[in-house]
């Protein structure tokens, strides 16, 4: 057992009680801090042999090969790092982390850096990072230098700067967007923050000339598959009427799920003894939360854009991302309309159990809930 998977192990054990007993603030800290050394140690790590998945669980989708439906999430490889990793741990696929034109640092409030906190009893996370990133250039020249595996595809997360939506700022996009393309990126995701409600008429508007300048100026001469990502909090009505407009311009699929601000929605599935901490979080910061409680919201929302991308012309895909955990979620989602799935606060759970073969015991739960 490595040092990571063992350090792993221990806070898995730990945390239920840490989380019930230390004050709110506390934990908050912690595990803000606890969370960067975490994810820098495992990237620093490396299964001692290579995990191959078994050839029943290849996907092929815009002529790309995919080893499994099952990825890490935008969220996991903020500066592009880890691609060996999630290879030889038999991911699917390898996603870096969003990026945005202007590097970024982060959130950092009340003296803590990178808002995070785990609720170990209700599978779930709250988390206020602010898209820490070095920007797109950095992370398209690191993509650009890795050295490559057979049937391995390479995604990027892309987005506006926060709070931007300038011509400018569309236009550093763009130039983004070709960086990645030609350092080797294989599929794309753009990570807007789509409106919420079909009453968000001036935002839905701004978003469809979004999506038409980077159709005419990218997806068309580049041929590359770009998917549009929104939040697990979407409503139907705005689901229904983005998917067709996708499919029209050509675009590759939607990515479904990220965190949610549904806070008073979801408190009810946080566990008694973890609430205290939930309150705290998201009164001080805010931010979104992951894992199981915005489960059901993600099949709902996957089962919505499915039955809407049926008239899509052309090839068009849905990626599921939120709740993911064992095999049965896969297949769940793969059954409501997904083709691939995401995870991440998921993948932290089941590494605690599982280590480097956290893919491979998926693997198997996947094949067990398709009989």
């Amino acid at each position: 057992m490595s040092l990571v998977e063992l350090l792993a192990r221990v806070d898995a054990a730990v945390r239920p009680a840490l989380i019930s007993v230390l004050p709110p603030r506390l934990a908050v800290a912690f595990y803000s801090w606890a969370r960067q050394i975490a994810v820098r140690t495992l990237m620093a790590s490396s299964p001692p042999q290579p995990v191959v998945p078994p050839p029943t669980l290849e996907r092929r989708l815009w002529g790309i090969r995919f080893r499994s439906p099952l990825f890490n999430a935008a969220g996991m490889f903020k500066h592009g790092e880890g691609y060996a990793l999630a290879y030889r741990q038999g991911a699917g696929a390898y996603l870096a982390g969003t990026t945005t034109a202007l590097p970024r640092m982060g959130n950092v409030r009340r003296g803590i850096a990178l808002p995070f906190v785990p609720y170990p009893r209700s599978s779930a996370a709250s988390n206020w990072l602010g898209l820490p990133n070095p920007g797109h250039r950095a992370v398209a020249q690191r993509i650009a230098s890795f050295e490559r595996y057979e049937a391995f595809p390479i995604g990027a997360s892309v987005a506006l700067d926060p709070g931007d939506f300038s011509i400018d700022a569309l236009e550093q996009l763009l130039e983004g967007l070709w960086r990645y393309r030609e350092a080797g990126t294989d599929f794309f995701e753009l990570n807007e923050s789509c409106p919420n409600t079909g009453d968000d008429h001036a935002a839905m508007n701004a978003l469809s000339e979004r999506l038409r300048v980077i159709a005419e100026r990218f997806i068309q001469p580049s041929g590359a598959p770009v998917l549009l990502k929104i939040s697990s909090d979407t409503e139907a009505a705005v689901i229904e009427q983005i998917v067709p407009l996708l499919g029209e311009l050509g675009y590759a699929g939607v990515t479904i799920g990220n965190t949610s601000t549904q806070y008073n929605f979801h408190r009810a599935m946080i566990a008694a003894s973890e609430r205290r901490t939930y309150d705290y979080f998201v009164q001080t910061f805010g931010g979104g939360i992951s894992g199981a409680p915005i489960r059901r919201q993600v099949v709902e929302s996957v089962s919505v854009a499915a039955r809407a991308a049926a008239q899509c012309p052309g090839e068009f895909h849905i990626i599921a991302v939120g709740g993911i955990a064992n095999g049965s979620h896969v297949v769940t989602a793969i059954e409501t309309g997904a083709s691939l799935t995401e995870w991440y606060t998921g993948y932290f759970e089941r590494f605690a159990q599982s280590g480097h073969l956290v893919y491979e015991t998926l693997w198997q739960e996947i094949i067990v809930a398709q009989r």
